[in-house]
């Protein structure tokens, strides 16, 4: 029987990406949007067998009820890739800080991730097996955030330390948890960086260019699967050594 793996924000990017090679190597995928967007019903469309939801993460009975609904459908959920996220605050200077985007960001980025972990948990307990892949980013990282996404950046980090807690409270349940931390990706924020701005970015990895979103994924889905039994309450860099060349 096919695993189910939920993959939150997967209409697009990384989300879209994870969920189409799930997809591909015989999971049963659940995709997740924010609201019902043409993007997560084509992306549903695109992938035959998928179950689609959606339903804002910072909202927590929302989120309950949704996965709970979910669960009575398809059953347990075996992977859950807490994938969905914002940037709302993009600052020169501190002086610039508007406090109800960071808010926003908090409580998409963080709460909404602990939101949808404390719906599927009780499930992966019950089973005692599970594996849950949070999607982080380098600006979590402490030698790579930058003013430009302070907080941002500050939910992140929060990911990452939330992603080993976890790991060290469950792991001799069964569950494990880890984080991916993706570098500079082919998204929809890319569209707005002018020439010298993507020029810059890509001249700071070793590889000399951003990443697609297809190079994220298979990482994500070994961590998901039971070849990575052994893996739990790790980070792991995309980055095409940007943080290790010293931009």
């Amino acid at each position: 029987m096919a695993k189910n793996i939920l993959v939150t924000g997967s209409s697009r990017g990384i989300g879209k990406a994870v969920a189409t090679l799930a997809s591909q190597k015989g999971y049963h995928v659940i995709v997740h949007g924010k609201t019902d967007s043409e993007a997560l019903r084509a992306t549903h469309q695109e992938l035959a067998g998928s179950t689609k939801v959606f339903f804002d993460i910072a909202d927590k009975a929302a989120t309950h009820a949704a996965i709970a609904e979910l669960t009575k459908q398809v059953g347990t959920i075996d992977v859950l890739v807490n994938n969905a996220g914002i940037a709302r605050n993009f600052l020169k200077d501190i002086a610039e800080l508007d406090d109800d985007k960071a808010l926003e960001e908090y409580c998409t980025n963080v709460l909404g991730t602990l939101h949808c972990i404390q719906a599927v948990l009780p499930g992966m307990l019950s089973q005692k097996s599970g594996s849950v892949i949070n999607i982080a980013s380098i600006k979590g990282q402490y030698n790579l955030a930058t003013v430009s996404t302070l907080t941002f950046a500050g939910t992140k980090a929060s990911i990452i330390s939330l992603t080993k807690a976890l790991a060290k409270t469950y792991g001799d349940k069964g569950v494990r948890f880890n984080s991916v931390s993706p570098g500079y990706v082919e998204t929809d924020q890319v569209n707005d960086w002018n020439d010298e701005t993507f020029a810059r970015i890509s001249s700071g990895t070793i590889l000399g260019r951003i990443a697609k979103p297809e190079e994220v994924a298979p990482l994500v889905l070994l961590l998901a699967s039971d070849e990575a039994s052994y893996i739990t309450g790790s980070d792991f860099l995309v980055d095409g050594g940007y943080a290790i060349k010293g931009k």
